[in-house]
């Protein structure tokens, strides 16, 4: 060790112990982003974080609400396709939201985030009104896969990134509380569409449509609360460079393999359940368990994160997803299903909720967070798009869930293997990170 790093490590205990320490041996992305003046609090900040988490309970939450519709779609209007056709609705409409995040990324932080969200909160109202009247599968396939998503990606980009811009040593703490509006919109439309689905009164087509009206409420509270800081870039729309950074390009690697996999319990963990006999209406509700258990997850993720590390979370959490995927393999009881339902919702949760953040922290400033983002979300998109039919194309093959299981399993516990190796290419030498 050199002596002028001696002198700055023994500056930092005399002016503040042990958490001096600790940024005195940050590592150089840490040092070039703490050039930026983060906020790290204020009304106008958590105000930026309910106006994201509007947000995200608005497009991944309804998102990942589709395993209702698909159970309610093979049923009615889509009896004649296979498990494997209807999940090509949600796969696309996943894979456009994962990948318009390309594009929202570099304009969000080129232009702000508010010129993106504004037209793009109206596209997605009018695409949830339009789903009401679809009885097709290539009519669900257009509105509810490409136009909800891709208007989904559009607005949810911008929205985290955002956050990115007022936080630093609280950012997992920020992001976490706004991610935790999908899991919530997770557990909402399900239960608004469960219920209103077995009221003929109602039906489909207004229950969808209330569906929309919740969400038009919920994008105009963000459409006010958030205010996007002055921080813009110019230079190329996309940033190559962060590829070369071990860190960024092992995530997106660890993440694809991640998403690969995760999907497959909030798509079939239903239709599972009614073959090994629970009840419908009990095995419909095992959608929102996985949410609660997603919710929960995210609220852990947040307060651990600091003291134990993002970076260590996260990989524990892909770890843990993985191995509660091989123990699916032999729970068929209702009661187990419920329980594995709340404790993989919690894995994932924790992996969704620090995905951003950890991505983010690669990032050397702000103003380059979005395009950061939107490169790693695209990417991770095609993961999103081939995991659920894949898994579908499985379960028609074989007549059975095993191998699908199986699949995901595996490709989750790449993910983690992956995702430890990213955790030691950002920091060698810090414990918590």
């Amino acid at each position: 060790m050199s002596s002028g790093s001696t002198t700055e490590i023994e500056s930092a205990i005399f002016l503040g112990g042990e958490e001096a320490v600790e940024e005195a041996v940050e590592s150089p992305i840490e040092a070039k982003a703490h050039s930026h003046e983060f906020a790290e609090g204020g009304l106008r900040a958590w105000l930026v974080v309910l106006g994201c988490w509007c947000i995200l309970f608005v497009s991944f939450g309804y998102v990942n609400s589709f395993g209702v519709y698909e159970t309610y779609y093979l049923k009615t209007f889509l009896s004649g396709n296979s498990p494997s056709d209807v999940a090509w609705i949600g796969a696309i409409q996943s894979f456009a939201q994962f990948s318009a995040a390309l594009v929202a990324g570099p304009l969000a932080d080129r232009y702000g985030a508010m010129v993106i969200i504004w037209p793009f909160s109206l596209l997605l109202v009018v695409a949830m009104m339009l789903t009401s009247l679809c009885t097709e599968l290539y009519q669900f396939i257009l509105c509810q896969g490409v136009f909800i998503g891709i208007s989904s990606g559009l607005i949810f980009t911008p929205a985290i990134s955002i956050v990115g811009h007022y936080f630093f040593k609280r950012r997992p703490i920020a992001m976490a509380f706004a991610t935790t509006g999908s899991p919530l919109g997770g557990i909402i439309y399900p239960v608004i569409m469960t219920n209103l689905l077995q009221d003929n009164s109602v039906g489909f087509a207004w229950g969808q449509r209330i569906c929309g009206f919740l969400t038009l409420f919920l994008l105009a509270i963000a459409a006010v609360t958030i205010r996007p800081t002055s921080l813009k870039r110019k230079g190329a729309f996309i940033l190559l460079e962060a590829f070369k950074i071990p860190a960024f390009s092992l995530q997106v690697a660890a993440l694809f393999m991640a998403i690969l996999g995760l999907w497959t319990p909030y798509f079939y963990l239903a239709d599972y359940g009614s073959v090994h006999g629970m009840a419908p209406g009990l095995a419909s509700y095992l959608f929102a368990l996985i949410n609660a258990g997603s919710f929960l997850g995210r609220v852990f993720a947040g307060a651990v994160a600091k003291h134990l590390g993002q970076f260590n979370v996260i990989t524990v959490a892909c770890y843990a997803s993985g191995i509660l995927m091989f123990c699916w393999l032999k729970i068929t009881s209702s009661a187990g299903l419920i329980v594995l339902s709340i404790l993989f919702g919690a894995t994932s949760g924790i992996i969704i909720a620090l995905m951003f953040t950890t991505i983010a922290h690669t990032a050397d400033h702000p103003s380059k967070i979005g395009t950061y983002l939107g490169m790693s979300t695209f990417l991770i998109g095609f993961g999103a798009l081939g995991g659920t039919p894949i898994t579908g194309a499985l379960i028609d093959t074989y007549g059975g869930y095993s191998q699908g299981i199986i699949f995901s399993g595996a490709v989750l516990m790449a993910g983690a293997v992956l995702f430890t190796g990213a955790r030691f290419a950002y920091s060698k030498d810090k414990l918590v990170v």
